[in-house]
């Protein structure tokens, strides 16, 4: 199936899908829905129940739990409307929110101002901080995984898709899990920790470090290793001069917030007043109002403007130049 492929069915009863809309990080499908009796917008994530076994996806049943024990927070997590067994499939059905981070940086052209990134960076720590205080880790932090809400939450940095997710606290004794080597490796390449590539127990300062690399791509526009095809150089980027030379050029609210990561140990809870502080306080000293004004409602402060036509900045400092073989 291709994305917007319109395609209509029922779940339980009350709730009709419209379209296909992609593939989540577990395989699932997602579909955009509504509800029958309220008219309220849902997203939909389903899976097959394969018929060999007749059990219910253990990805999406698990990421349906993790979902439940997120309820309480005041904001920034979709709504869960309804989840189980229909049909042939398993569903989780939720909240519909707007587009993702990632597709937000394309439509400004490929980067954020500083004063959008400071105003991001507290509700994306925020959102982790709750998460974490739950006993969880997300296990897979990157900006696809964070979207805005829509109507009146359409200021909201929501977080998102909680396939990798995992228990740091035991919940059977409450207390921190052992560390450990020979995990499995999860999450996406591009954003995952050291931690998780080299086969080690994840905690929170894991989450943390993957956030960091998310940021620092919505402000740059490139990791370093973006198009690296090879594993194995991606880490050696990471703890490299590549890494330290990106940093060393960047904000220094970017090198403190790594400074905080690196000096954690496993199992030691990170100090999120600090990390938000630092963009607060950034915020603070330029004078900007926390307004959730950002760059996608307001491109003042984009020098290439966006991809809307109107705010559309063309200059050809910001054309690549490819060389051309005159044979």
């Amino acid at each position: 199936m291709t994305d917007g492929y319109i395609q209509s069915f029922t779940v339980a009863g009350f709730i009709q899908t419209t379209h296909y809309i992609g593939t989540g990080g577990t395989g699932a499908y997602v579909w955009k829905a509504f509800n029958i009796l309220t008219g309220s917008q849902l997203a939909l994530k389903t899976k097959p129940i394969p018929a060999s076994t007749g059990d219910p996806p253990a990805g999406l049943v698990h990421e349906a739990g993790i979902y439940q024990l997120l309820r309480g927070a005041r904001e920034g997590f979709p709504t869960i409307h309804w989840s189980g067994v229909d049909g042939n499939r398993f569903v989780l059905a939720m909240d519909l929110l707007g587009p993702n981070l990632q597709s937000l940086q394309r439509l400004c052209r490929g980067s954020f101002s500083v004063r959008t990134i400071c105003m991001l960076a507290e509700q994306m720590i925020t959102r982790l901080q709750f998460v974490h205080s739950r006993g969880i880790i997300s296990g897979d932090i990157k900006p696809q995984n964070y979207a805005m809400g829509i109507g009146n939450k359409c200021r909201i940095v929501h977080l998102l898709d909680f396939g990798h997710a995992a228990f740091f606290i035991n919940p059977a004794t409450n207390e921190h899990i052992p560390f450990h080597t020979e995990r499995l490796a999860s999450g996406t390449v591009r954003y995952a920790c050291m931690a998780a590539h080299l086969g080690h127990e994840l905690s929170r300062r894991d989450d943390l470090e993957s956030l960091l690399y998310s940021l620092v791509e919505l402000y740059h526009g490139q990791l370093p290793w973006a198009t690296e095809q090879e594993l194995l150089r991606v880490v050696q980027m990471k703890a490299g001069k590549e890494f330290e030379e990106l940093l060393s050029e960047s904000l220094p609210e970017f090198r403190a917030y790594h400074a905080h990561c690196a000096s954690l140990s496993f199992g030691q809870a990170p100090d999120y007043t600090l990390l938000k502080n630092l963009f607060r306080e950034r915020m603070r000293m330029e004078g900007w109002h926390h307004d959730g004004a950002f760059d996608w409602e307001n491109a003042t402060a984009l020098e290439r403007g966006t991809l809307v036509p109107e705010e559309y900045v063309f200059d050809l400092r910001y054309v690549e130049r490819l060389g051309l073989d005159p044979q």
